[in-house]
């Protein structure tokens, strides 16, 4: 796989410290195959390139719709967005934003690889999340390849509803699996859009494979909290291999990115954050 494979991100994020072990540097994929009810992170759903409109920003100079030949824009909902691009760069305020950037491996890594020094000291590296990194599974590969050629460790954020074979480019250049558990088995395709069957026969086999696998639970009260779900994550707790379990107090931090994509906003009077008690009790380092 060669340096110059490309694919679609909406973001590079450096120094941060919940996605894997040490600091980090965590690219975001553009694309998702969930529709979770209460994901925070809309714009990373598309598959294809769009273009965002934060309506507290803009200015109303109009620059956008003066384009010749006239482009579609965020700026007008009832319209598809093309995801040209080019009102963007026509947007003084930043009220525009492109979502989606097509990135080649060697301009993810020349940003990677700034950070080194930090990961060497803290035990960190890169981290592939999303949207989902297996969508665009041999650009992940080819990612994680160059960066083991550096010498920065890797990690992969996977929600790992897609088939068996999108895990093969990947395999042997991830160090850590982080791998989403969203939901109890019976509530998984009404919250997520996504089959357990097909999540947990990947878990499984990661394991069988001796690959290392932290679980990653987003904990939703009002959604996911129940105790269905606390069951189901005491039975994967025991299996045999499994580094641990991590809990992720549900946030609303993502209120109107939905609309600034052209969708309707979560229902984010239903969600909300656990409680210190609920949290104490779905603390499964101990189990």
């Amino acid at each position: 796989m060669a340096n110059d494979t490309s694919g679609r991100i909406f973001n590079i994020q450096r120094c941060c410290s919940g996605d894997g072990p040490g600091i980090r540097t965590t690219v975001f994929f553009q694309g998702c195959p969930l529709h979770c009810q209460w994901c925070h992170n809309p714009e990373s759903q598309s598959f294809g390139p769009f273009v965002a409109f934060d309506k507290a920003a803009c200015i109303g100079c109009h620059k956008c719709q003066e384009l010749k030949p006239s482009r579609n824009c965020r700026r007008s909902p009832d319209k598809p967005c093309s995801g040209c691009g080019l009102c963007v760069q026509e947007c003084p305020k930043g009220a525009l934003t492109l979502q989606g950037k097509l990135t080649t491996v060697s301009e993810v890594i020349s940003t990677v690889e700034r950070d080194k020094f930090y990961y060497d000291e803290t035990g960190g590296g890169i981290t592939l999340s999303g949207g989902e990194p297996l969508a665009q599974s041999e650009f992940a590969g080819a990612i994680l390849k160059a960066a083991k050629a550096k010498g920065i460790r890797t990690a992969v954020e996977t929600s790992a509803a897609l088939a068996w074979e999108t895990f093969s480019p990947l395999l042997p250049y991830c160090d850590l699996w982080l791998f989403d558990i969203k939901a109890a088995p019976e509530r998984y395709p009404e919250l997520t859009g996504a089959k357990y069957s097909l999540v947990k026969s990947n878990l499984l086999k990661l394991l069988e494979a001796q690959k290392k696998v932290v679980l990653r639970v987003p904990l939703v009260v009002g959604g996911n909290c129940e105790e269905a779900f606390f069951d189901e994550l005491q039975k994967l707790s025991h299996l045999s291999g499994l580094c641990g379990i991590d809990i992720l107090p549900y946030h609303n931090f993502g209120k109107g990115k939905s609309t600034m994509c052209g969708k309707p906003e979560p229902e984010w009077e239903r969600f909300t954050s656990p409680t210190p008690e609920i949290l104490k009790k779905w603390d499964f380092t101990h189990s």
